[in-house]
């Protein structure tokens, strides 16, 4: 995929900025695993601009993954956004994303996140302040809109463009959905045809079948993978995969599937436990760290036997040592999963 935001990149699939599941150490397992782009979870602009604590450790990103990771910003103030785009801090990233569509009661209610949408004219603003802050390219993350049944996405994705936005990536459920129901991708289908610029589809996009789905029915130019991808980095290697099969005239389900259980039946959870602890460790501190780790490892474990076992000893871990105990008890062969 060429020219996205300045960018050669190796595929159009995108690890999704996700708030407490894409540290540094998942970033790193997904690019690994052939993910083409990653986000940073979503840092506060005004956060930024006052010290908040834990903003370096959102920033954070391993050697070498810098130049694939954008950084994700939220706020509804133009000064602040201008002000955390020209941090020094944030000069590793090759583009800027704002996320204009954040469901969450705290974030809404602040104006934020998916509140940003009511007002095109403060999409526009945000963008511009966020390019001239930083002169980086800048992106936008929406959503259908608020409320179900009144699409807001194409007018923002057109606020955004003129205001300058390289690419629009697009979650087609409504704020009051939050993460319920089905993403109705038809409404990416439109924001693509209102928009000039790159369309990125987000939501729902799990396993070959949906990929296929979603890329028909979306029109999209690359594809943003979230909570598929939590305790399956290895998605990203299987979608590439099957969008290679496809672009050579593949149209059989059964070996899209294939390709899919090969990647799943390859992955390894007790490595990937390791690689990811051992980025949380140089940044937070031991229980920090450790509590990151819990859910990443239920994931993992996720429809094995062994989920349940997992789920009761993870909960009391107190040190990474712990974390580590575990996935070697169920990953490492000890007692199996």
């Amino acid at each position: 995929m060429t020219g996205y935001c300045r960018l050669e990149l190796s595929s159009p699939f995108f690890l999704a900025p996700l708030a407490g599941f894409t540290d540094a150490g998942f970033r790193a397992l997904a690019l690994a695993s052939g993910a083409a782009l990653v986000f940073t979870e979503m840092v506060s602009a005004k956060g930024m601009m006052y010290g908040s604590p834990g903003t370096d450790a959102l920033l954070y990103t391993e050697d070498g993954t810098a130049p694939l990771t954008a950084v994700q910003l939220f706020g509804s103030d133009p000064e602040a956004m201008f002000k955390a785009a020209s941090d020094p801090r944030l000069a590793p990233f090759p583009f800027i994303d704002i996320n204009m569509g954040c469901p969450v009661k705290k974030v809404f209610s602040s104006g934020d996140g998916s509140a940003v949408m009511r007002s095109p004219s403060l999409v526009e603003e945000l963008v511009r302040a966020a390019k001239e802050g930083s002169g980086k390219p800048v992106t936008v993350k929406i959503r259908a809109g608020i409320i179900p049944g009144t699409p807001l996405a194409a007018g923002c994705a057109r606020a955004a463009e003129r205001a300058g936005a390289s690419a629009v990536t697009v979650h087609p459920r409504y704020r009051e959905q939050m993460y319920g129901g089905e993403a109705d991708h038809s409404l990416t289908a439109a924001v693509k045809d209102a928009v000039g610029i790159p369309v990125t589809a987000s939501g729902d996009i799990t396993d070959a079948d949906s990929y296929l789905a979603v890329r028909e029915q979306s029109r999209a130019d690359a594809f943003m993978i979230g909570r598929g991808a939590l305790g399956r980095p290895w998605i990203f290697a299987a979608l590439k995969e099957t969008e290679s099969l496809r672009a050579a005239g593949e149209r059989d389900a059964r070996v899209f599937r294939e390709v899919f259980a090969k990647h799943s039946n390859g992955f390894d959870a007790l490595d990937a436990v390791k690689r990811h602890l051992s980025v949380l460790e140089k940044i937070l501190p031991p229980r920090a760290a450790a509590n990151s780790m819990k859910l990443h490892v239920c994931r993992y474990a996720a429809g094995l036997p062994c989920a349940k076992k997992v789920r009761t000893e993870v909960v009391s871990a107190l040190a990474p040592g712990d974390i580590l105990a575990v996935a070697e008890k169920y990953f490492g062969g000890s007692e199996g999963c």
